[in-house]
């Protein structure tokens, strides 16, 4: 890269780097006053630089952009050294809502001392439209492992013998599949409906008496 020119200074470069800049940078100076808006500011903000410039915050149509609450973050940032970061969700105007990631950092001189604060604000609604698409395809797709899930734990009976078709295409009778499958162990008794079915005279003995 060249060095600039006498006619172009390293400030006049710097600000025209921020001004091809997509995110809005808006620089406020020691007296709480606008004194950096480039060009994103002014395509975000539908305000130009000319109507933003060395006015406070507050005199600024900033919303539906900013809440007071940010606003308020700005001017009483000032003083402060640290990153105040968020994000948020915004009408844009036009009955469509704009996902904003907003970071406000004190601007500090050389002594050490706060001279200002720099306001960034990006607009990342395509960012996380692709990350809810992403999700929404992660989605899916776990519904479809769960439902492959499901198809792999059903079991093939026949219909007749109920026997238990293996993955091997051997037939085995439940008890031996479930032992050899899955270890289950098994006692045996009779239930009452076949208790009367198969020894209906069971059933026909008097009771005893007490």
């Amino acid at each position: 890269m060249s060095e600039p020119s006498s006619r172009e200074s390293l400030a006049e470069l710097r600000t025209k780097i921020l001004d091809q800049m997509t995110d809005a940078v808006i620089a406020i100076d020691g007296k709480g006053r606008i004194a950096f808006w480039n060009r994103g500011a002014e395509r975000l903000c539908h305000l130009s630089a000319r109507d933003a410039l060395g006015r406070l915050p507050k005199e600024v149509p900033l919303s539906p952009w900013f809440s007071a609450e940010e606003e308020e973050s700005v001017v009483s940032g000032l003083p402060r050294t640290e990153v105040w970061r968020r994000e948020a969700v915004r009408p844009n105007g036009n009955g469509n809502t704009i996902h904003l990631e907003s970071s406000i950092t004190a601007l500090v001189g050389p002594d050490g001392e706060s001279v200002g604060v720099l306001v960034v604000v990006r607009d990342i609604t395509t960012m996380k439209r692709k990350e809810c698409e992403q999700e929404q395809r992660i989605e899916g797709m776990r519904r479809t492992l769960d439902r492959l899930k499901v198809l792999e734990s059903l079991i093939p009976v026949c219909a007749h013998c109920k026997q238990i078709r293996d993955e091997d295409g051997s037939w085995h009778e439940p008890e031996v599949y479930l032992r050899e499958q899955f270890q289950v162990k098994f006692t045996h008794g009779i239930c009452p409906a076949c208790v009367q079915r198969l020894h209906p005279d069971f059933f026909s003995r008097p009771a005893a008496s007490q």
